[in-house]
């Protein structure tokens, strides 16, 4: 993905836009889910909040700081978030990810060519930072449209005599 920092700036805006949209039209139902193995709704919009908050905000700035960080998978599986109602935290996710683009915006080409390195993904720049953090909305994009039409397939089923 050979996208510049405005272009990159600009998709994860669609995105976050597009996720917002979809989790806001199933905020009533935020605890439904396919299977007992899946996340809910209110997981997913809790889990981006998290994701936004607590690992990219937090490390784009390292690498612009010229920390030359090395980072692990993040992950927050298994984390409770049955005390989260999904708008708070669709809310929080917009607001952190509104302080990200912000802070992004801000940086010096120097500071834009500072890297640190993820186990997964290798050396890194905060721009790469965010590209992994689009391809991560997509994912749960793709996820949440699954979701949304076995939600419907399964609402069907009901009405059924």
């Amino acid at each position: 993905m050979s996208l510049d920092r405005a272009e990159v700036i600009a998709a994860l805006e669609e995105t976050t836009a597009e996720i917002s949209d979809l989790l806001a039209s199933v905020a009533a139902d935020q605890d439904w889910r396919p299977n007992n193995e899946h996340w809910s709704f209110r997981h997913i919009a809790a889990h981006l909040e998290a994701c936004q908050t607590e690992c990219v905000l937090v490390r784009v700035r390292q690498i612009a700081a010229g920390a030359k960080p090395t980072f692990e998978f993040y992950d927050n599986d298994g984390w409770d978030f049955t005390d989260r109602d999904l708008r708070d935290s669709v809310r929080e996710w917009r607001e952190s990810r509104h302080r990200t683009f912000a802070f992004v915006q801000s940086l010096s080409p120097e500071r834009l060519s500072r890297t640190g390195s993820h186990r997964t993904f290798g050396e890194i720049t905060v721009v790469d930072y965010l590209k992994i953090d689009l391809g991560h909305d997509r994912e749960h994009f793709a996820d949440l449209n699954e979701m949304l039409g076995g939600r419907a397939r399964t609402a069907a089923r009901a009405r059924k005599p």
